[in-house]
């Protein structure tokens, strides 16, 4: 397993430029989602009563926000929430088509630029299988959300009230970490070029994630450690520097995040490689 994100380290220092395209791609798309926030929230949280205010602004307070939920503004931002969901649905199968065929051809020389090749030969599988990974992951909110919503009501008026959600929440966070990692490997199956057929590779890297469960645990395990404690490190040093060094320091850790993202990917492909050589021979 050590031996396998060592690897995996080894590939991500070959694959900068990809790191560089997901940090760029990050970055972006962390960009629009502080603006809507910044947009959407902060005006209401101006809003909120002042501790002198009273109990009674505050229930005010919490009811107006109770109704607002289902007013034309909360409608649009969901609107345009979902439109980003969309976008980033099409874009994120392009960048993971050129990734995997870049580790794929890695040893070879023939294809100079295996990046945009990747996307042009891979594009329409990792679509396929980056839209059915999303709906099987958002399945679940079908009977979760009106539960969750009910729960999130109540606990307007006390905070106590979320604690019945958490088993649903935590419950929803396996079965998508399920999901991910499932759709990974067959994503690494279906982008084998020595495969004899794109159907079988996708379920023959289901079935190697299946085999391996163990291995997959101790990788995901290992690498989610370490972006707990690189994460760690960067919110603890943000509370301590400020001015020019702090802000160098926010807009360094997306690269981080790309980095460790990437490193997860690579450790899982070298074991999904290894495992796969190994039932071919």
């Amino acid at each position: 397993m050590k031996a396998k994100i060592r690897e995996g380290w080894f590939l991500v220092r070959q694959h900068m430029f990809i790191a560089a395209l997901l940090f760029i791609y990050q970055l972006i798309w962390g960009y629009f989602i502080y603006r809507l926030v910044q947009s959407a929230v902060v005006p209401l949280l101006l809003r909120y009563p002042t501790e002198d205010a009273g109990e009674l602004s505050t229930l005010l307070f919490k009811m107006e926000s109770q109704l607002s939920l289902s007013g034309p503004e909360v409608q649009r931002y969901l609107w345009i929430l979902g439109s980003l969901l969309l976008l980033r649905l099409l874009i994120s199968p392009l960048i993971q088509a050129g990734l995997l065929y870049s580790l794929q051809h890695f040893n070879t020389a023939e294809e100079r630029i295996p990046f945009i090749r990747g996307i042009q030969k891979l594009w329409k599988p990792m679509l396929l299988l980056h839209t059915i990974r999303t709906i099987l992951m958002f399945l679940p909110a079908y009977w979760l959300v009106p539960k969750l919503y009910a729960t999130l009501m109540d606990s307007f008026h006390s905070l106590h009230l979320l604690l019945p959600g958490i088993p649903y929440v935590a419950g929803w966070i396996i079965y998508g970490w399920v999901i991910h990692h499932a759709v990974l490997y067959m994503q690494f199956g279906i982008s084998d070029p020595e495969g004899e057929h794109r159907i079988h590779g996708t379920f023959k890297g289901l079935w190697i994630a299946v085999r391996h469960i163990f291995m997959v645990l101790g990788i995901a395990l290992m690498l989610g450690t370490i972006h707990l404690l690189v994460f760690g490190a960067f919110t603890s040093a943000s509370w301590f520097l400020t001015g020019l060094a702090g802000l160098i320091l926010q807009q360094t850790y997306p690269l981080a995040r790309s980095l460790l993202n990437m490193w997860k990917i690579c450790a899982h492909f070298r074991l999904w490689q290894s495992t796969s050589s190994k039932n071919a021979d």
